[in-house]
């Protein structure tokens, strides 16, 4: 296996290198070259917004506005298709509130699977709902929930939700209807309800969720929102990440009902140099777990000239920025000083003492920011903004951990890079046009499942299968 995954990397570079050495550029893969291996599904008036792989039964679910489907992982065959719309009486209350005829549906918003069961939560015009499915069965509704603290009330407010290997729920998102309670709320499981200070900047100033990840003892949360230590010199966004202990259980008289281990720091991505060039605002990131490395994608403000950026974060370095000394201001008029504290509460290693709520309540960021992998990005774009990122790792004869990247551009191309181990730079070894001329669509979800060797995406309308490999195309050139 590992000779011909190395064959697949070496004729694709090979041949690359050859046809643009003779005006031949074979990185870019034409529509009409890609139909007939991709794979589609797509419905009249439906919206898609969620996916999630089940592999034991060799099918993925979909969730929608107004509907959630079940789909074979290869041939896309409709499986089963469960209507899940919003009352009348919500949609009309949603409507007298304010809010749009377009945004009084119900868009599925979380899907999860613990125990071979499905947690879905729908916005349900603006006033959620969720309900435990069986994951063979969707019309089969096991228990219902009320959606609220569990699910984002708006369909375009930037939220991620995660279920732990325990069973404890966790939600990053604004929870009210006028979306300024924003929060990151653990609400079902074995552990007791806990959420960030509410309406507190320092916890959480304005932030879009992007990710979240169970790794260890700790739940990650990765989000962009307004710096508050940059808050006195002007307004600027940062990329953070944030960590908490799974085993917290909040304080007594102080931070009640609230976490007492949360901290996070700022994910640096930008080019070197006497004045760095920062990559601020992150889009989306991937967690390689078997390297314990992740990916992401970051892009300048939207209201500057267009750039994008994608930087790898070690594990280890997320580590080192959480371990070391903390950021602290006395009142909001005064300077940022450094303090350096015990980490032991911070770490799970000890029951909350006195001194450790206060501690927790004083101090929410770091004071180092997390650094990428060789100080730099691994991948630039001017000009142009990358969105979604997925990872595949492949073995080959000379390397145990090539790392093959696909990215996703607001224009709806895919890019295909490869990163060799220690290399401080990728190398563009297809650009994929997966969408007809004049016709590309906004990619929102694109996930990556070697079972199949296929990239999965959503866009609002599609549905697509894109295979990850095309020798085929250097078998008809060579």
């Amino acid at each position: 296996m590992k000779i011909i995954q190395f064959s697949i990397l070496f004729l694709d570079i090979w041949h690359l290198i050859v046809y643009v050495e003779c005006g031949i550029d074979l990185r870019t893969v034409k529509y009409e070259e890609l139909q007939n291996s991709m794979e589609t599904f797509s419905e009249s008036a439906v919206v898609f917004t969620e996916l999630l792989f089940d592999t034991e039964r060799y099918q993925f679910i979909v969730g929608a506005r107004d509907y959630i489907y079940r789909l074979s992982l290869e041939g896309l065959r409709l499986l089963e298709k469960a209507k899940w719309s919003a009352p009348e009486r919500d949609i009309n209350t949603c409507i007298q509130k304010g809010q749009s005829e377009e945004d009084c549906h119900n868009y599925i918003r979380v899907l999860l699977m613990h125990n071979n069961r499905l947690f879905i939560c729908g916005t349900n015009a603006f006033s959620p709902e969720c309900s435990w499915r069986d994951v063979n069965s969707l019309h089969t509704v096991h228990e219902w929930k009320s959606g609220l603290a569990k699910c984002p009330s708006n369909p375009h407010t930037n939220s991620t939700a995660l279920m732990t290997s325990e069973g404890d729920y966790y939600l990053a998102s604004a929870l009210d209807f006028s979306s300024q309670n924003y929060a990151i709320v653990r609400i079902m499981g074995t552990e007791p309800f806990l959420r960030t200070v509410q309406y507190d900047p320092k916890w959480l100033n304005e932030p879009s969720f992007v990710a979240s990840y169970e790794i260890g003892n700790f739940t990650y949360f990765f989000f962009r929102e307004i710096a508050v230590e940059y808050i006195n010199c002007g307004k600027i966004i940062y990329s953070r990440v944030g960590r908490m202990c799974k085993n917290d259980k909040g304080g007594q008289f102080i931070l009640k009902d609230n976490w007492t281990t949360f901290l996070k720091a700022r994910l640096n991505c930008s080019i070197p140099g006497p004045y760095p060039f920062y990559y601020n605002e992150i889009q989306s990131i991937y967690f390689i777990e078997s390297h314990q490395i992740m990916y992401a994608t970051f892009t300048t403000p939207e209201n500057s000239i267009y750039g994008s950026a994608v930087c790898a974060f070690n594990l280890s370095a997320i580590h080192k920025a959480f371990n070391g000394p903390l950021k602290y201001q006395s009142n909001p008029k005064a300077a940022w000083e450094k303090h350096t504290v015990t980490h032991k509460h911070f770490q799970c290693q000890s029951p909350g003492s006195t001194q450790h709520l206060l501690d927790a309540e004083a101090y929410q960021l770091t004071d180092d920011a997390v650094q990428s992998v060789h100080s730099r990005p691994v991948y630039t774009r001017e000009l142009e903004r990358l969105s979604s990122i997925v990872v595949d790792v492949v073995s080959t004869k000379y390397h145990d951990d090539i790392h093959v990247m696909y990215v996703a551009t607001n224009e709806g191309e895919l890019r295909k890079l490869v990163t060799v181990p220690n290399s401080p730079e990728s190398c563009l070894i297809e650009k994929l046009e997966i969408f007809p001329p004049g016709k590309s669509q906004k990619i929102k979800i694109m996930k990556l499942l070697k079972d199949t060797n296929s990239l999965y995406i959503a866009t609002n309308a599609t549905i697509l299968r894109v295979p990850l490999h095309r020798c085929e195309r250097f078998e008809k050139k060579s």
